[in-house]
């Protein structure tokens, strides 16, 4: 057994021997994670991961504390990583949200946020995490909303819901017409399905230029309409 094991065992029976309270029960310190296990380490890389630092980076950042440690206890990439997912939204659910967002937008990107040499902040990140931090400013109980700033929300909001809805049409319409499609290749022989297109072009409407008034006169001539 290493130095570093037998510490961490004896330093997991004392705090299982002392009461614990509530408030740190939400703590999570996993003594097989390399970040957890080390205070000052701990420290150091979430704080990394909150201001949107590369994997990568963050272990350049801690080369000098790796150093002085066991090679079984220095944090790499990979410890880095699987401390990002399992750990750190214990250990700071407010900046652990906002870590996810710096990666997810720069994932969509194309900023490599795990080898990357720069940072993982991207516009769209910094203005999600801005709102974010405005919500939670708004849900406060002690916050006030004025009436100015309500009527400014509700106009905006009117604007939002006739686009929302139609995109919300569309998108049904598209649904239907493709399961159309499929029922169509699934109960109609295959060589009846140029016959099938060819009435569909039959039946597409031609547009015309309505604006000028030459053409509207040809296509409104009075053999067009049929006689009551």
């Amino acid at each position: 057994m290493t130095l570093s094991v037998a510490i961490t065992n004896s330093a997991n029976e004392i705090f299982d021997s002392l009461p614990v309270d509530k408030s740190l029960e939400r703590f999570h310190l996993e003594p097989r994670c390399r970040v957890c296990r080390n205070d000052d380490m701990r420290k150091k890389v979430n704080d990394l991961l909150a201001v949107g630092r590369s994997y990568a980076a963050i272990v350049r950042a801690v080369e000098a504390d790796n150093a002085a440690l066991d090679s079984r206890d220095r944090v790499t990439i990979d410890s880095v990583r699987n401390h990002t997912r399992r750990h750190f939204p214990v250990q700071d659910a407010a900046k652990a949200t906002y870590r996810q967002i710096l990666e997810r937008r720069a994932e969509q990107n194309g900023i490599d946020f795990v080898n990357g040499i720069t940072t993982a902040l991207t516009p769209m990140a910094f203005f999600e995490i801005v709102m974010l931090k405005a919500f939670e400013s708004l849900i406060d109980p002690d916050t006030t909303v004025d009436v100015a700033a309500g009527m400014i929300a509700a106009g905006r909001l009117q604007a939002l819901l006739p686009a929302r809805d139609g995109g919300s049409d569309l998108a049904r319409l598209k649904a239907q017409v493709a399961q159309i499609g499929e029922a169509v290749r699934a109960t109609v022989p295959q060589p009846m399905w140029a016959d099938i297109v060819a009435k569909l072009d039959e039946l597409e409407p031609r547009s015309r230029d309505i604006t000028d008034g030459d053409d509207l006169d040809e296509a409104c001539e009075p053999d067009d309409f049929d006689e009551f």
